[in-house]
């Protein structure tokens, strides 16, 4: 079902992650729990006050709920930005690398632009391009909210480079 409201407040997990929030809906507040899978992504992304319209579902109540609870299944919208399956469509983004950043295993996978969003390559498309520091950036890509108040830049094309056709190829198992 799907919720339309303000931000109210943004629940904090014991780890201090945010893990939810309350959503007031005309004179009803409601508190949108996020997946357990995907707290982080959600970190300051969205503020209080804040317009949102969120695709829910019931949550099981465990004691006596102080109000309705749900967990979220999606993002609708956020700040006139569309969404779709957590990820708010970004049709446009230029700027400049400030600084490159790293996939665990230490090979470039992205850039931190002077915006603050995060640029997401992968390692493929990042060497693709010869991403460098000091590198002006335009292409499109999906967005998602990131610590504060930033976005992860999904990329899809990069100055005329289609980035998904440079993912890294699947591994699959080996059969016995």
């Amino acid at each position: 079902m799907k919720k339309t409201g303000t931000i109210e407040a943004l629940n904090l997990s014991p780890k201090g992650n945010y893990d939810g929030f309350l959503l007031r809906t005309g004179k009803r507040l409601v508190q949108v729990n996020l997946h357990k899978e995907r707290p982080k992504s959600f970190d300051q992304g969205l503020k209080t006050g804040e317009e949102i319209s969120v695709v829910v579902e019931p949550e099981e109540p465990r004691g006596k709920p102080a109000h309705v609870v749900f967990r979220l299944v999606r993002v609708v919208s956020a700040d006139g930005f569309p969404a779709e399956d957590g990820k708010i469509e970004r049709h446009e983004f230029s700027g400049r690398v400030e600084r490159l950043n790293y996939a665990l295993h230490g090979e470039v996978n992205g850039g931190l632009l002077e915006s603050g969003d995060f640029l997401h390559l992968k390692p493929k498309g990042a060497l693709t391009l010869k991403l460098k520091v000091g590198m002006e950036v335009k292409g499109h890509g999906a967005t998602q909210p990131m610590v504060g108040g930033h976005m992860v830049i999904e990329a899809e094309e990069v100055n005329g480079v289609a980035i998904r056709a440079h993912a890294a190829p699947k591994k699959h198992a080996a059969k016995h």
